[in-house]
C-alpha cells in the first residue's frame, strides 16, 4: 500500500494531497469502469447495477482525486446515476458517468507523475516505481481514448475531420519506460532530468488525447445536428465533459475563449463553430508554450534540469496544435516550428544561453504568425466613445490618488471634474439619485481631514455605482429599442456600455464569498470568472447588432442578461466580502471594520432593488446591519436574505417561462437564461447547506430547462421545473 504526500502543481498552484490507492485497488477500479461501460450499452440502462459497480474501489479512487484536486466528481457521478434511475435522458447521463470516470483516471495519472518528479530526491526508488506501476494500471482504463487519431479542421475551416494517428498511446508507454529506467537513480542528476522531461511528455500526451476527443465530439455533433438531434446532443455532452478534463490548461491563458468554448458545448448544437473552438483551444495552449519558454529562459545557464524540463513542456504543448498550424500556415511552417522546438530542447541539454535565445525567438515569431490566423473572440468597437473613455480614465486616476498618503483632495477634484462628473450627473437625473453631491461632499471631507478613509470609499464605491448603472442604462436601451434603432445607433450605445465596463471589471473579477462551515463568517471560494463571462456577453451582443439573423434580437437580450445579472452578482460578492471583513476586524480594529461596513453598504445600494423587490423586509435587515452597530452584523442572516431576494427573481422568471412557453419563444428563452443566472448567485451557498450532489442536480435541471425552452419540449421543461422547485424548497428551509 502506498501512502504518499505529494505536491500537485496544476495551473501553477501547489496543493498537498494524499493518495491511498495501490496497484490492485486501481486495477479493481479499472475493472469496475469497464463493467459500467458494458452496462451503459444495455437498453434500458440499469442504474442500480451501475451504482453497485461504482461502489467500492472505483468510488474510492474518485474520492481520492476529489480530495487531491478540490473537485466534486463523485457528486457528478452520483447525480448522473440518479438520472438513469429516474429515466431522465439516461443516455446523456451514461456519457457523463463514462467521461467523468475517464477524467478520474486521467487526473490520477497526472497526480502520480507529478508526485514522482517532486519526490524524486527524497523517496526511495521502490516507492517511486510503485507509483509508476499505479500510473500504468490507471492508464489501462483510458488507453483506448489515448490511441485515437487526430481531429483537424478542413481546409475551408467549416468542420472537423479525422487526420493521421499521432500514436499518443505509444508515446506515453515509451515515455513511461524511460522514466522507469531513470527511477533506479544510477546517475541521480541525469535521471532527475529525464524524469522532469518525461513528466511533460506523459502528461501532455494525455491532455492532447482529450483535446482530440473534444474535437471528435464537436465534429459528430455538427454532422448530426440537422438529421439526428438526439445523437448530436449526446456527442455535444461528451464534448462538454471531455473539455472539463483539459479546461484548466486552456482557461489559464485564454479565459474569455474558455467561456466561449463552454458556451458552445452547452448551448444549441446549431451554434457550434468548429473554427472558433479550435482557435480558442489553440490560444490557450499557445499561452502554455509561452509560459514554458519563459520558465526555460529563467532557468537556462543556472539550472539545466529545469531548463530541459521547461523546453520539453514547450514542445509537448505545441504538439497539441501542430496539425492546425499546418492547416493555417502550411507544412513548411509546421516543420520550422518543430525544428525550433527541437533546437530549444537541444540548447537546454547543452545549457547554452545563446542557442536557447535563438530558438525561443524563432518559436515566438511562428507563434505570433499562427495566432494572427486564429478566429478568436474579441470586442470590435466602431463608435467614438471618447466621453466614456475619458470618464473611465479619470476614475482610474482617482483610484491611484486614493492610494496615496496623504490623499490629495484637490487632485481628486480635478480628475472628477469633466466627463466623469457629467456622466455622474446624467445618472443622477435618470434615476433620481444624488451621487454627485455625495462625491463632492466626500472630496470636501478629505480636504478637511474628516474621516478620510470613509470618504475615500464613498468616492470609489459611488463612482462604481455610476458605471454599473450606466452600463445597465445603455444596454437596456439597446434591447428595448432593438427594432426601432439603426445598427450604428445600437452600436454606439453598446460600445459606450463596453467602455464603461473597463472601470469596474476589477470588481467583476473577484472570487466568490461563501459562509464558513460554522456559518459565522465568510471566506473566499472559487472564482466564478464573472469578468470573462461579461466580456464574452459584450462580444456576443455586439455581433448580434447587425440584425443579420432572425434570432439576433433574442441574442442581444440574452447578452444583456449575461452582463446585468453577473454584475449584480459581483456587487453582491462585494457586499459579502466587506461583511466578512467587518466580522473579522470588529474585535481588533474597529476603524477598519467601520470602513468595511461602509463599503458593504455602498456596494449594496447598487443592487438593492434586486433583493428588495421580492424580499423587502430582508433588504431592510441587510441595510440595518450595514449601517448600524458592528456587533449586529450576522453573516448567515445577510446571506439568507440575499438568497431569498434572488429566489424571488428566479421564481418570477420561471413564471414568465410558463406564460410564454407556447406563445412567445423569445421571451421564454430569455427568461430561462435568467433562471440559470439567478440560480448561480446562490449556488455556492446551496451546496454548503444541501451538499454537492444537490448542486449538481440543480445545475442539470437548469440546463434541461434551457434546452427544453429552446426546443419547445413541454414534458422536459415540466420535469426540470419540478426538480428546481423541489431543490429550492429544500434550500429555503435551510435559510434563516
Amino acid at each position: 500500500m502506498s501512502l504518499i504526500l505529494f505536491v500537485l502543481s496544476i495551473g501553477g498552484t501547489g496543493v498537498f494531497a494524499a493518495t491511498s490507492s495501490n496497484v490492485q485497488t486501481i486495477e479493481a477500479a479499472a475493472a469496475a469502469f469497464n463493467t459500467i461501460k458494458t452496462l451503459r450499452q444495455e437498453s434500458p440502462i440499469n442504474g442500480d447495477a451501475i451504482a453497485n459497480a461504482y461502489t467500492g474501489a472505483l468510488q474510492t479512487l474518485v474520492q481520492e482525486v476529489d480530495t487531491a484536486n478540490s473537485l466534486k466528481l463523485d457528486s457528478d457521478i452520483l447525480a448522473a446515476i440518479d438520472e438513469i434511475k429516474s429515466n431522465n435522458e439516461p443516455k446523456l447521463a451514461g456519457q457523463v458517468i463514462d467521461k467523468t470516470l475517464q477524467r478520474v483516471f486521467y487526473q490520477s495519472i497526472w497526480n502520480r507523475i507529478t508526485a514522482i518528479r517532486d519526490q524524486f530526491n527524497t523517496a526511495a526508488s521502490d516507492e517511486l516505481v510503485q507509483m509508476l506501476d499505479e500510473v500504468v494500471a490507471a492508464f489501462q482504463a483510458i488507453s483506448g481514448t489515448v490511441a485515437r487519431a487526430n481531429e483537424i479542421l478542413t481546409a475551408d475551416r467549416q468542420t472537423i475531420v479525422e487526420g493521421s494517428n499521432p500514436g499518443l498511446d505509444i508515446q506515453f508507454n515509451e515515455s513511461i519506460a524511460r522514466m522507469r529506467a531513470a527511477l533506479n537513480k544510477s546517475n541521480p542528476e541525469e535521471d532527475f532530468s529525464v524524469v522532469g522531461v518525461e513528466r511533460y511528455t506523459t502528461r501532455i500526451a494525455l491532455a492532447r488525447a482529450y483535446y482530440i476527443a473534444v474535437l471528435r465530439e464537436v465534429a459528430g455533433a455538427m454532422e448530426n445536428k440537422n438529421t439526428d438531434p438526439e445523437t448530436a446532443a449526446i456527442e455535444q455532452k461528451e464534448g462538454e465533459i471531455f473539455y472539463r478534463i483539459i479546461e484548466s490548461l486552456v482557461a489559464r491563458d485564454n479565459p474569455v475563449g474558455n467561456m466561449l468554448i463552454k458556451a458552445q458545448l452547452t448551448g444549441n448544437a446549431a451554434n457550434l463553430v468548429a473554427d472558433e473552438i479550435v482557435s480558442e483551444l489553440s490560444k490557450g495552449f499557445i499561452g502554455r508554450v509561452k509560459g514554458e519558454m519563459n520558465g526555460q529562459a529563467e532557468s537556462i545557464g543556472s539550472n539545466r534540469a529545469q531548463a530541459m524540463a521547461e523546453a520539453s513542456g514547450a514542445a509537448a504543448y505545441a504538439r497539441v496544435f501542430l496539425p492546425d498550424v499546418e492547416v493555417r500556415l502550411g507544412a513548411e511552417v509546421r516543420s520550422n516550428l518543430e525544428t525550433a522546438l527541437s533546437n530549444l530542447q537541444s540548447a537546454s541539454s547543452e545549457n547554452s544561453v545563446s542557442k536557447s535565445a535563438e530558438a525561443r525567438d524563432a518559436i515566438s515569431a511562428i507563434l505570433a504568425s499562427y495566432e494572427n490566423e486564429l478566429n478568436l473572440v474579441q470586442y470590435n468597437a466602431t463608435s467614438n466613445t471618447a466621453l466614456v473613455d475619458n470618464a473611465v480614465s479619470s476614475f482610474l486616476t482617482i483610484k491611484d490618488l486614493r492610494e496615496q498618503d496623504p490623499i490629495n483632495a484637490d487632485a481628486i477634484a480635478t480628475a472628477y471634474a469633466g466627463e466623469l462628473q457629467q456622466i455622474t450627473q446624467f445618472i443622477d437625473q435618470t434615476y433620481g439619485l444624488a451621487i454627485d453631491q455625495s462625491v463632492l461632499a466626500a472630496i470636501e471631507d478629505i480636504r478637511n481631514g474628516n474621516e478620510v478613509s470613509l470618504a475615500s470609499q464613498v468616492i470609489d464605491k459611488s463612482l462604481q455605482r455610476v458605471f454599473a448603472l450606466g452600463i445597465y442604462n445603455r444596454i437596456t436601451l439597446v434591447t428595448d429599442h432593438f427594432d426601432q434603432l439603426a445598427t450604428d445607433e445600437l452600436a454606439l450605445e453598446w460600445d459606450r456600455a463596453h467602455s464603461a465596463y473597463g472601470a469596474i471589471i476589477g470588481t467583476a473579477a473577484r472570487e466568490n464569498m461563501v459562509l464558513t462551515a460554522d456559518k459565522q463568517t465568510l471566506q473566499a471560494g472559487s472564482n466564478p470568472d464573472l469578468d470573462d463571462q461579461i466580456t464574452l456577453a459584450f462580444v456576443n451582443g455586439r455581433e448580434a447588432l447587425n440584425k443579420a439573423n432572425a434570432d439576433d434580437r433574442t441574442n442581444v437580450a440574452i447578452a444583456r442578461e449575461n452582463i446585468v445579472i453577473p454584475l449584480v452578482r459581483s456587487f453582491l460578492i462585494g457586499v459579502l466580502r466587506e461583511v466578512g471583513g467587518v466580522i473579522d476586524n470588529r474585535g481588533a480594529d474597529v476603524d477598519e471594520a467601520r470602513v468595511e461596513q461602509l463599503e458593504g453598504d455602498l456596494f449594496y445600494r447598487t443592487v438593492e432593488v434586486f433583493i428588495a423587490q421580492d424580499n423587502p423586509s430582508g433588504s431592510n435587515r441587510i441595510k440595518t446591519q450595514l449601517t448600524g452597530d458592528l456587533a449586529n452584523v450576522v453573516a448567515n442572516e445577510i446571506v439568507s436574505d440575499i438568497s431569498r431576494g434572488i429566489i424571488g427573481q428566479l421564481n418570477r422568471s420561471i413564471s414568465q417561462i410558463e406564460s410564454a412557453f407556447n406563445t412567445d419563444k423569445h421571451q421564454a428563452v430569455i427568461a430561462s437564461e435568467r433562471v440559470s443566472l439567478y440560480a448561480n448567485i446562490f449556488m455556492p451557498d446551496l451546496e454548503l447547506r444541501l451538499g454537492a450532489q444537490q448542486r449538481v442536480e440543480m445545475q442539470n435541471a437548469l440546463q434541461d430547462l434551457k434546452e427544453a425552452t429552446e426546443s419547445g419540449d413541454a414534458s422536459k421543461a415540466l420535469t426540470a421545473r419540478s426538480t428546481i422547485n423541489e431543490i429550492i424548497a429544500a434550500y429555503e428551509n435551510e435559510l434563516i
